[in-house]
């Protein structure tokens, strides 16, 4: 395991971070492109990503190769896995740039075809609230500035890690002005931290509101997750949104946004579909679509290798 000094960590990301990407978030996406395409192939040799800088140790590079090889022979890609992994750590590196973009960004000039709208504009008139389950996947901030746009009052989960003393200053000033940017472009629904407390949550889903929650992390408790079909496996998934479908009586859908050519972006909601009637497994099975189509827009497939088999259960 590739071991960085602290002292080296907490450089590249106070130049990077720091400087990097807030000067590449003001270029123009024509100008900006080949140089993410080049912090990205830079970051893939170095093993470098915002959580390898924090705990000191690469990891990330490895662990997402191994999942490549599996989704590679899951799709029938011909891509060698070490390409895919590649092409992954410069998806990231394009995410990290358009996540400073916000900072900029105007949601009435966003160029966003909507799949799925219909439904939530429903659920929101009969204040139903829903739960928008995603991944950490593509253009994962962009198309929800385009559902507030399109009159929905979206809430994003967030978690506080980032503000811990192991993450560098810079990273953690980088997620800090991310959060004050979706603020304002989600407004008035907003970013919410899982750690102040489920409630919050709750009671927008009762309100009837959106509340979007990643679910491609494994599951920390066997007892409360709900088995599902993923990836080639029976699997327990991450329980939030189960949890949050039966406390807040809201249906389940899965939310994708992903860049085309020209800064045009698609976003595509499934149906929304309720808990008992297989809402949880819908949303497994459209995400697994996607990951199969695009393997390396999964910026996070360095999780697969930590997931747990539901036939573990109880050994």
């Amino acid at each position: 395991m590739k071991q960085f000094p602290r002292w080296l960590s907490r450089g590249v990301a106070r130049l990077d971070y720091g400087l990097v990407l807030p000067l590449l978030a003001r270029l123009p996406r024509w100008l900006a492109r080949p140089l993410w395409i080049l912090r990205g192939c830079i970051n893939y040799a170095m093993d470098w990503d915002w959580r390898t800088l924090s705990l000191g140790h690469g990891y990330v590079r490895e662990a997402t190769q191994h999942a490549m090889a599996q989704l590679r022979l899951q799709a029938k890609e011909g891509t060698l896995p070490r390409r895919l992994t590649l092409r992954r750590f410069v998806c990231m590196s394009r995410e990290e740039v358009e996540a400073a973009r916000l900072t900029h960004l105007d949601r009435k000039t966003i160029q966003a075809r909507i799949t799925g709208l219909e439904p939530l504009l429903q659920a929101r008139d009969r204040q139903q609230g829903v739960v928008l389950m995603t991944a950490h996947f593509d253009s994962l901030y962009v198309g929800l500035a385009a559902l507030a746009e399109a009159g929905l009052t979206v809430n994003l989960m967030a978690t506080r890690l980032t503000d811990d003393a192991m993450v560098p200053p810079a990273i953690s000033r980088h997620f800090a002005t991310k959060a004050v940017a979706l603020n304002r472009l989600l407004a008035p629904g907003r970013v919410m931290h899982l750690e102040d407390s489920m409630r919050v949550f709750v009671s927008a889903l009762r309100r009837g509101e959106i509340v979007v929650i990643a679910c491609d992390g494994p599951s920390t408790s066997q007892d409360r997750a709900q088995p599902v079909e993923f990836l080639g496996a029976r699997r327990l998934m991450a329980s939030g949104p189960q949890f949050l479908a039966k406390a807040g009586h809201a249906p389940l859908a899965l939310y994708t946004c992903q860049e085309g050519p020209g800064g045009h972006f698609t976003v595509e909601v499934t149906e929304p579909t309720s808990l008992e009637e297989g809402g949880l497994q819908r949303a497994y099975t459209a995400l697994e679509r996607h990951l199969l189509a695009h393997p390396w827009q999964w910026w996070a497939a360095d999780l697969y290798r930590t997931y747990v088999a539901a036939e573990a259960k109880g050994a």
